[in-house]
């Protein structure tokens, strides 16, 4: 086949591929960011400082050989199909239906099913048509029900979820580590703490500063199970000396006490275990007044995970918000850390489409025992790290890379959630841009931070000529539709 022919026809297909995805491709006129620049002189292009991703996450050597003990004392029948079995629930699980949506989606299938007013009919037909609506609704809702964790399905969850959460929690206290190198905790509160895999992430990360851990997890089997795997080799009991980590103190219920405040709260794949919207609205505020700098938030990488935070994201700005220009409580004033780089709505909440915001972290999953153990696992999730106080002035806010990166023939392209709150894409070529550039690009992965500063091209419109309305005030969902 003719090169030439080949080369066009390649254009085309990515001209076609662009315009599919709504999003701004044009020869960006960037430059690295200077202090990017001076890091690069002493480190490797593959450890610039944008870089937040850890390679393969694996859980402590003293945690991993405890819970193989754990496994081989508990000897759960048919441990392999559990583990599988609760995995893909997990995955799939939603937010409770609330009261709203149900009498909206029951007064739906009842003018659905009848062409007559309901109250004209007669008692038997009334209740004909109730049982059809009730049909109806069993079929087509999502039927929520609390996991009850005894000590068989802790043993499960144990073997199933401590791997990924481990792995999840560490990916976002490494960020947190990463771009505030002297940050040093000292209290941590984990809400939903369950086998403690916060602990164990915080302990890793920060070995020498965190003095208490307060756990909070209404499961006694959790709780023991958790303690368990604190436990030092050969201890009888389960006191502070003989822990591994010391200082945890796990409880049923959040302090009580306003006056008790934590340096990081957390709350890691538990928030929908919460039976309704306005007690997990309840519970965020509390979380977020009990913390005296990070809120961190870490849910499942699906569509539901991903408006449960933005829910939650839109809740804590504007209380920021107003409560920051009333001047009331500047304690309760706060921004968003991580992942963006902005304050204003999440731009994938658009009417045309909805694609969650998440990341991909792979880790070594847990050997269970007579069951063929995969070599490497992949953690999808969704996160939100909320700060106290104002975004500060003069800060370097690089994009966030949102999806892969496309490493090409003497080109990369980098999709980016931009500081203005919009979507971008950078094309970094070896021809056109400096060497460091070019270079830092290629070695920046999904998730990272690009350490880039210059003109993003306007997204208002498309390389067609064609208007692009996402990321735009008109195109933006309303808060409302989300739940919010």
């Amino acid at each position: 086949m003719d090169h030439a022919f080949t080369g066009t026809y390649s254009r085309l297909f990515m001209r076609c591929l662009l315009r599919k995805l709504h999003i701004r491709s044009v020869h960006q006129r960037v430059e690295l960011d200077p202090s990017a620049a001076r890091t690069l002189e002493s480190v490797q292009y593959r450890r610039h400082p944008g870089v937040i991703q850890p390679k393969m996450i694996r859980l402590p050597e003293r945690l991993t050989e405890r819970i193989a003990q754990v496994l081989k004392e508990k000897n759960i029948h048919d441990l392999e199909q559990q583990v599988k079995y609760l995995t893909n629930y997990l995955n799939s699980r939603k937010r409770p239906t609330e009261n709203t949506e149900l009498r909206a989606a029951a007064q739906y299938y009842t003018r659905q099913l009848s062409s007559e007013d309901y109250n004209n009919l007669d008692s038997d037909e009334q209740k004909k048509l109730e049982q059809k609506v009730k049909n109806k609704l069993k079929k087509n809702l999502y039927h929520w029900r609390p996991i009850s964790y005894d000590e068989s399905m802790s043993t499960v969850y144990l073997a199933s979820r401590m791997a990924p959460n481990y792995a999840a929690t560490y990916r976002v206290l490494h960020e947190i580590k990463k771009r505030i190198p002297d940050y040093q905790p000292s209290t941590i509160l984990d809400f939903g703490s369950g086998l403690g895999s916060s602990v164990w992430a915080a302990d890793s990360l920060f070995p020498d500063s965190v003095k208490e851990y307060y756990c909070v997890d209404v499961s006694q089997a959790m709780n023991n199970l958790s303690r368990s795997l604190l436990m030092k080799p050969g201890s009888t009991s389960d006191e502070d000396q003989n822990l591994t980590i010391p200082g945890v103190y796990q409880r049923f219920f959040l302090p009580v006490s306003p006056k008790v405040n934590y340096d990081v709260t957390i709350s890691n794949y538990s928030l929908l275990e919460i039976p309704s919207h306005e007690e997990r609205m309840r519970l965020i505020e509390i979380l977020w007044n009990k913390t005296s700098d990070f809120l961190i938030l870490i849910e499942n990488g699906s569509l539901e995970g991903y408006f449960m935070l933005m829910e939650i994201r839109n809740l804590l700005l504007s209380k920021s918000q107003a409560e920051g220009e009333e001047t009331v409580d500047p304690a309760a004033v706060g921004h968003v850390f991580s992942p963006c780089p902005h304050d204003v709505i999440c731009p994938r909440l658009t009417r045309q489409y909805a694609r969650p915001c998440n990341f991909y972290q792979s880790y070594e999953p847990i050997r269970v025992p007579g069951a063929t153990t995969k070599v490497k696992g992949t953690e999808r999730f969704s996160y939100l790290v909320m700060r106290k106080g104002q975004r500060k002035q003069g800060e370097p806010s690089w994009p966030r890379v949102i999806e892969p990166v496309l490493q090409r023939s003497r080109h990369v392209i980098c999709r980016l959630c931009n500081q203005d709150g919009n979507l971008k894409e950078v094309i970094i070529t070896k021809a056109k841009h400096e060497k460091d550039l070019y270079k830092t690009a290629w070695y920046t992965r999904w998730g990272d931070l690009l350490p880039i500063k210059g003109d993003l091209g306007d997204p208002s419109n498309r390389p067609d000529g064609t208007k692009n309305t996402e990321g735009t005030e008109e195109n933006k969902t309303p808060v409302e539709e989300l739940g919010c």
